[in-house]
């Protein structure tokens, strides 16, 4: 665990100032989903316990088996990227600066 002091910031959509999140979500055909989602990084140490629950879970609810694997795959797949290059810190906080444009985008769907 880091020793770092890390300000208490919480999910960005619900942080008054980034209401549209950190994230965009784009469909390949270009849509936005309208409904809240919640993207997850190799980056992010708590991402393959994430996915495996999330592949459990789908198992359980009888989704196709193909892609319960492929959500498990992912999640190994997340476990060497961070080897390789390190763990992220998705509780960080706000450290670039915002893209007009993006924003603008973000507002017509439910990112996080």
């Amino acid at each position: 665990m880091k020793s770092e002091k890390k300000p208490l910031t919480g999910l960005w959509r619900h942080n008054p100032e980034t209401p549209e999140g950190k994230y965009l979500v784009k469909r390949r055909d270009g849509t936005i989903p309208t409904w809240p989602n919640f993207v997850i990084g190799a980056k992010d140490p708590a991402a393959p316990a994430a996915l495996r629950a999330y592949a459990a879970a789908a198992r359980e609810l009888g989704m196709n088996a193909g892609y319960c694997d492929g959500v498990e795959g992912l999640a190994a797949t997340f476990e060497h990227y961070r080897m390789v290059n390190g763990d992220g810190d998705p509780d960080r906080g706000r450290h670039r600066k915002d893209d007009p444009a993006t924003i603008k985008e973000m507002r017509k769907g439910g990112s996080v």
